[in-house]
C-alpha cells in the first residue's frame, strides 16, 4: 500500500505521457515522407510535439534547431515527472539528471575543439539546467580553450576526471568524452544505495542500468578489437568499471579472444549470450536497444507503482528522440521508406527470438 500511495501520482502522469509517444504506425508514416519539411508538418500535429513546434516555420528550421527542439521535449518530460514526484523519488531523478549534464559538457567540449565559442540557449533550456545543475553556466560560457573549460569546472564532480585527461600527452575529444562516461556510470551506480531505500527499487535500478553498462561494455570491447585492434591492456582501461551480469572472466575472455570465432564463443558463454538467442557480435548494437527495452518494459509491467515505471518511461522517451533523429536524417538523405524503417522499427520476428 505504501508503494501504491507513493507512486500513484507519478504512475498516473506517466500513463498520460506515454499515450503521447509515437507509435510504429507514426514511424511508418514518417518514413514515407518526401522531405524533412513534410515530416515536421506531420510531427507538428502530434500531441507530444505540437507545442514545441508551435509558431515555428518548419520550412526554415535548420538541422541543429530541430535537434534542439527534440531535445527540449526530453527535458520537458523530465520536468513534468519531477513536479509529480515525491521528495524520495526526486533524489533518484537528481542522480539521473547527471546524464543530461554530461551530454551538455560533451557538447561544450566539441565546440571548443572546433574553435567555436560556447553558447547556452535561453528560455526553458537554461531554466532547466539552472534548476537541476550546480554547474555555473555563465562561467563555463567564458571558456575559450579546453584548459579553461576544465578549470571552470573546479569544485564540481567532473573536475577531477577531466583534469586527469588534460595531463595526457595530446588528449583528444574522444579521451574527454570517454572519461566523462566512465566517471558518470560509476558515480551513478554508487548512488543507488543512498537514493533508493528499498531493495526492490535497487534491484530495478540494477536490472536497468547494470544491463545498460554491460551491453555498452560488450559493444566497446567488440569495436575495439574489430576496428582498432587494441591490445587487452588498453581495452581493460576503457571498460566501464561496473560489473553486473557481465563478469570479470567474461571481459577477460572477450578482450583476449585471438580470433573472431573465439570472440563469438566467449560472447555466447556470457549471461546475455545464454539468455538472448539472437545475440551475436554483429547484432550487438541492435540488441542493445532491444534487450534494454525488454528488461525495462517487463519490470514496469510487473511493478507499475515503482521506480521501474520512471526508468522505463525515460528510456522510451529518449529512444523516441533517437529514432526520430534517425528517421529525419534518412529522409534528408533520400533513403527508401523500407530502409528507414529498418533503422527505427524492431521487426516483430526479431523480438520473439529473444527469450527471457
Amino acid at each position: 500500500m505504501g508503494k501504491l500511495f507513493a507512486y500513484s501520482g507519478t504512475t498516473t502522469k506517466i500513463r498520460a505521457m506515454k499515450s503521447r509517444l509515437l507509435t510504429d504506425s507514426d514511424y511508418r508514416d514518417l518514413s514515407a515522407m518526401k522531405t524533412v519539411t513534410d515530416a515536421l508538418v506531420y510531427l507538428k500535429k502530434k500531441p507530444g510535439y505540437d507545442k514545441l513546434f508551435a509558431n515555428r516555420d518548419e520550412r526554415t528550421l535548420h538541422r541543429n534547431e530541430i535537434e534542439i527542439i527534440l531535445i527540449k521535449s526530453v527535458y520537458a518530460d523530465f520536468r513534468k515527472l519531477y513536479r509529480f514526484s515525491s521528495a524520495d523519488q526526486r533524489k533518484f531523478l537528481d542522480v539521473y539528471f547527471g546524464r543530461y549534464e554530461t551530454a551538455m559538457l560533451k557538447s561544450c567540449m566539441r565546440r571548443l575543439f572546433d574553435h567555436q565559442s560556447i553558447t547556452f540557449y535561453t528560455g526553458s533550456f537554461r531554466e532547466f539546467f539552472e534548476k537541476h545543475s550546480a554547474l555555473d553556466l555563465e562561467k563555463l560560457s567564458t571558456s575559450r580553450t579546453l584548459e579553461e573549460f576544465v578549470e571552470n569546472l573546479n569544485g564540481s564532480r567532473y573536475y577531477a576526471p577531466l583534469k586527469r585527461v588534460l595531463a595526457l600527452p595530446s588528449p583528444t575529444l574522444w579521451d574527454f568524452g570517454m572519461a566523462l562516461d566512465l566517471f558518470y556510470f560509476q558515480w551513478m551506480w554508487e548512488q543507488k544505495d543512498s537514493v533508493l531505500k528499498d531493495k526492490e527499487s535497487q534491484a530495478f535500478f540494477m536490472d536497468a542500468y547494470g544491463a545498460k553498462i554491460d551491453l555498452l561494455n560488450l559493444q566497446w570491447i567488440y569495436r575495439s578489437r574489430k576496428y582498432f585492434q587494441m591490445p587487452p591492456a588498453q581495452i581493460y582501461a576503457m571498460v566501464i568499471p561496473v560489473q553486473y551480469r557481465l563478469k570479470k572472466e567474461d571481459i577477460q575472455a572477450l578482450a583476449e579472444a585471438g580470433t573472431p570465432e573465439a570472440f563469438r564463443q566467449a560472447l555466447a558463454r556470457t549471461w546475455y549470450g545464454r539468455h538472448f538467442d539472437a545475440l551475436t557480435p554483429e547484432t550487438l548494437s541492435q540488441a542493445y536497444m532491444q534487450i534494454r527495452h525488454r528488461i525495462q518494459t517487463d519490470n514496469a509491467r510487473k511493478e507499475p507503482y515503482s521506480v521501474a515505471t520512471v526508468i522505463s518511461y525515460l528510456f522510451e522517451k529518449e529512444h523516441e528522440i533517437d529514432r526520430l533523429t534517425t528517421a529525419l536524417e534518412g529522409i534528408r538523405y533520400g533513403l527508401a521508406p523500407e530502409e528507414i524503417q529498418n533503422y527505427v522499427l524492431v521487426p516483430e520476428k526479431t523480438q520473439r527470438r529473444y527469450r527471457s
